[in-house]
């Protein structure tokens, strides 16, 4: 892991002689490539059978269960659905159901992501709409907290390295006296905003497989103040 470092020194004499304090600012970097491909996959259909609706929507549920049956992958599943009205001449007139299905998944590859667009294609009804969101890839939480840890680590003995380069520099005995960290967003690529493209192919129809989007490295950042009080060994 490369680190950059920047120091910040002040001297304060506390009492003449006696001791003094010093302040440093620590910075630490470190680049984490994307470990997760993030999609949303929504679906969407109106039918005058509520029944219906309820029918097509359930069956891409249970595909999604079957695909995913410790539920790792995909979250989401509740479905919503409700009357649709239209008005003329002041009176309400009603048009049928419309129904909102959608999941929120992490992929580790895009073919596991074609995987499941191939298994829900096979329930899917034709009257289904499916609404596929941008691809991206992203660092996972639990990726992105264990380099946060490690970065935490490698700048507390940077402070301890420094702690005993002042004593020698200074002929003084020099301690850590606190540390504050300060919490950095992750510099990432510039993205563009999500967009839904759909997709009602017939269901003997084999769906065009994506392709997996380009995946750009994020930058993690941790910087700390931390003050060393020096006194007379």
């Amino acid at each position: 892991m490369k680190l950059r470092v920047m120091l910040l020194l002040s001297l304060l004499p506390l009492f003449a002689s006696a001791s003094m304090s010093i302040t440093t600012n620590e910075h630490v970097s470190q680049a984490l490539t994307p470990d997760v491909l993030r999609a949303q996959i929504g679906f969407e259909e109106e039918s005058k059978s509520a029944d219906g609706i309820k029918e097509h929507l359930n069956a891409i549920v249970a595909s999604v269960k079957q695909f995913d049956p410790k539920g790792e992958v995909c979250h989401g599943g509740g479905y919503y659905l409700a009357p649709r009205y239209t008005y003329k001449d002041q009176k309400q007139i009603f048009n049928g159901y419309g129904g909102t299905l959608s999941f929120g998944c992490d992929f580790k590859s895009i073919d596991h992501y074609n995987a499941l667009l191939a298994a829900i294609q096979k329930v899917k009804a034709q009257s289904v709409l499916i609404n596929q969101s941008a691809l991206t890839w992203e660092v996972s939480p639990k990726a992105r907290n264990s380099t946060r840890l490690v970065m935490r680590t490698s700048l507390l003995q940077t402070a301890t390295e420094q702690a005993v380069f002042f004593s020698k520099e200074t002929k003084m005995q020099c301690e850590i006296t606190a540390v504050a960290f300060e919490g950095t967003e992750p510099v990432q690529p510039i993205m563009m905003k999500s967009m839904l493209t759909r997709s009602n192919a017939p269901l003997k129809e084999a769906s065009v497989s994506t392709e997996e989007p380009i995946l750009h490295d994020e930058t993690l950042s941790l910087s700390a103040t931390v003050n060393y009080t020096c006194t007379n060994k």
